[in-house]
């Protein structure tokens, strides 16, 4: 946390897109001004980040390719963070052509991921709505051949739902056969609440899953019981034991350092068939990858509360927005509607500073910023997490907003699928 600087930068070269993809945060979103990021500010930020940092992000919640400069970007980061530092872009891929692919290897770019939820056309299209006007799956393929010229490296990204989640197999398959070089999943992030019937996880723990699974008659009952017990003993003094039962029965996972919402859980046992298979598809990617040397980023299907972390923390990262905004995530970039956990809220952009009006270095070593990060070194100590706690389905007044959680942390990234593993960003 002592670090100057960061390592790691993820720089949003624009928020606009030529796509309205079905699970995407930019349509949530309101009153935001769309905008490229102009060079001036962009040189800035690289002169600063100069010889320091190791590894830059050139994308955001736009598509890079929109910045009608974007390979002169990339030129720029090169020059000025040198050969020894790595340079990524992700792209839903209807632009680069292969004209345009030689233009950002030429400049320096590293690697490149495309976008791509499906093997072919037609489901492809039905999640990235207006794909059908560009040929990406030609386009992947031609890069695939070009990549090799430069030594870059070339992957997918995919989000999983129920509309694909048993394409997954394919789509390794599809990486094995162009010789790409990695296949990155990631759990869809519900914005909306049409989007929730598409998740395919939960957020509960396997371990508080296992123990219901063993002790569910009971607790359920109990718990139940032993709410109305609480409220009761508050307002008479009079307790019928409910509360003590419950505590003695948790007791048994809480020495596990695990809680458990029971609905969360039940829900999760419903849709067991569900998850088992979606773990199979997952697992069948997993071997096609691991059997022709693919790299494979590949989620599971539950949350561990104890093994949460924070990618951009890990990496001593920070993201600068195409507005000069920095943020600590993206999931904390843009203000925006969240519903997991059976409840909704709404996730408000948190911001440290602006890189317009100071150094990114100042941004980055401010007192505020620093504490944000150095509580999250350790999310399972410092950070709850609300899907293994009963409240959580109780109209819990901490669940409202992200302003903070019950352990009076100012933001509050008790619900983030991302620290759980579910979600995933590509820095």
């Amino acid at each position: 946390m002592g670090l100057a600087f960061p390592e790691v930068l993820q720089v949003e070269v624009t928020n606009e897109c030529n796509l309205s993809c079905v699970m995407c945060v930019r349509r949530t979103w309101r009153n935001q001004r769309f905008a490229h990021m102009d060079q001036a500010l962009f040189r800035k930020v690289f002169d600063e980040a100069s010889g320091r940092v190791r590894r830059a992000a050139l994308y955001g919640f736009g598509e890079p390719l929109c910045h009608p400069e974007f390979p002169e970007l990339v030129r720029y980061a090169r020059e000025a963070l040198g050969d020894s530092a790595y340079l990524l872009t992700v792209t839903n891929g209807t632009l680069m052509t292969p004209q345009v692919a030689r233009s950002v290897f030429d400049a320096g770019l590293d690697e490149v991921a495309f976008s791509v939820d499906a093997p072919e056309v037609g489901t492809l299209s039905r999640i990235r709505v207006g794909s059908s006007s560009y040929d990406v799956l030609r386009n992947l393929r031609a890069v695939a051949a070009i990549k090799r010229d430069y030594g870059a490296r070339l992957g997918i990204s995919v989000v999983i739902m129920r509309s694909n989640y048993r394409l997954l197999p394919r789509l390794a398959e599809k990486a094995v056969e162009l010789d790409l070089d990695f296949l990155v999943a990631s759990h869809m992030v519900p914005y909306h609440p049409a989007l929730v019937g598409e998740a395919v996880y939960t957020t509960a723990s396997r371990e508080a899953v296992e123990f219901y699974r063993r002790e569910g008659v009971r607790l359920s009952s109990i718990a139940r019981e032993a709410l109305y017990d609480a409220f009761l003993e508050h307002f008479t003094w009079v307790s019928r034991g409910a509360k003590e039962q419950y505590l003695k029965l948790v007791e048994k996972i809480a020495v596990k350092g695990y809680s458990v919402n029971y609905e969360i859980v039940e829900d999760a046992l419903t849709r067991e068939h569900l998850l088992s298979e979606v773990e199979e598809f997952i697992e069948l990617a997993r071997v096609v990858a691991t059997e022709h040397g693919l790299e494979a980023r590949l989620p599971g299907v539950h949350a561990d509360s104890l093994s949460r972390e924070c990618p951009y923390v890990e990496h001593n990262a920070a993201v600068v927005l195409a507005d000069g905004e920095v943020a600590p995530c993206m999931d904390l970039a843009y203000e925006h509607p969240l519903y997991t956990n059976m409840h909704g809220k709404l996730v408000r952009r948190v911001s440290f500073g602006n890189v317009r009006e100071s150094p990114l270095e100042e941004v980055w070593s401010s007192p505020r910023y620093a504490s944000f990060r150095r509580l999250r070194q350790n999310l399972p100590a410092g950070v709850p997490w609300c899907a293994d706690c009963p409240f959580a389905t109780r109209r819990c007044w901490f669940l409202d907003t992200n302003e903070y959680d019950c352990y009076g942390n100012e933001v509050g990234c008790n619900e983030c699928l991302y620290s759980a593993g579910l979600a995933h960003c590509i820095i």
